[in-house]
């Protein structure tokens, strides 16, 4: 499947002579996707999510607050799909129809179902603290959470990848914090299975430095690895197979305050980084940030000419 990837990768330069721009953002990109947030997860999964600001919601802390609520919730396993849970269902099918019209509207591209990952959504419901807490006093209680989170999110990928996915997108952020030993236990084996389940390629993103990271990043299965501006994007794609794919790693804060010529530096300073390999998409570090002056932007597609 990471052929696939490559091999499209190639094709595209080739015909067109530009290099593959996607950014993370609402607005024209090579890769457009799904990406189920995690507070709807989280409420999938039967936890109650409340309004923090007329702007945030967020998952009503204290829900697994002891080790009886924790028992509770591994031995029933909350909201998977299909198991009669109407509010999952109607979470599901509305992705399913997102998706269908996104493949309909841009039919000449690659379309993507996705979801945030299993270690991200569990941190929103335990705590980002308490998670980290438990995944080095109380492993023997994370894990099979894990397990329950990656249930669902292996129901979603399987539904979107038979409505017509041709990947699988997985933001997650909080993995970066996890020591690269501990990434399989917490998150790889987890993130595998997920795109197991889909059958078509992955596409990962993960916040933060993943320089340590990359080897680990790369056995979860993923055939294309988006990765933070803060990450060394020349170590990275120079230390992975040509099957697998970069994904980067323009700033988005210097996307939203830095001159038209400070972005244009960094994207060039980017491509030089790169240059010589062809299993490179231009993108964004993350998500772009609101107010982000469309003229930064564009800097990204009018770099697309240097392949």
């Amino acid at each position: 499947m990471s052929r696939q990837i490559t091999d499209y990768l190639k094709e595209y330069r080739k015909n067109t002579g530009l290099i593959p721009v996607s950014p993370i953002w609402g607005g024209e990109k090579l890769f457009p996707f799904l990406c189920l947030d995690h507070r709807t997860i989280a409420e999938m999964l039967g936890f109650e999510v409340v309004q923090a600001t007329p702007f945030l919601s967020t998952v009503k802390e204290g829900q697994l607050a002891s080790k009886t609520d924790i028992d509770s919730f591994i031995a029933c396993g909350h909201g998977s799909f299909g198991q009669g849970d109407g509010f999952s269902d109607q979470i599901i099918e509305r992705e399913l129809t997102y998706l269908r019209q996104m493949k309909q509207a841009e039919s000449d591209k690659w379309i993507g179902g996705g979801c945030f990952g299993p270690l991200t959504v569990l941190s929103g419901i335990l705590g980002i603290e308490n998670l980290l807490r438990k995944t080095v006093r109380e492993p023997d209680q994370v894990l099979p959470m894990l397990g329950i989170v990656t249930d669902l999110m292996k129901e979603l990928a399987y539904a979107e990848a038979e409505a017509g996915a041709d990947f699988f997108w997985i933001a997650e952020p909080l993995a970066s914090v996890i020591a690269p030993k501990k990434y399989e236990s917490f998150s790889g084996r987890w993130i595998r299975e997920i795109y197991d389940a889909a059958g078509v390629p992955g596409f990962l993103h993960v916040c933060g430095n993943t320089d340590k990271h990359t080897p680990e990043l790369i056995k979860c299965g993923a055939s294309v690895l988006s990765i933070d501006s803060v990450t060394d994007i020349g170590m990275c794609i120079g230390s992975v197979a040509e099957e697998a794919t970069v994904m980067g790693n323009v700033s988005p804060v210097l996307l939203k305050s830095g001159s038209v010529d400070e972005v244009r530096a960094e994207v060039r300073s980017i491509l030089k980084a790169v240059n010589g390999h062809d299993n490179f998409i231009l993108s964004t570090g993350c998500s772009i940030i609101d107010g982000t002056p469309d003229e930064n932007m564009n800097v990204l597609f009018e770099s697309a000419g240097n392949a």
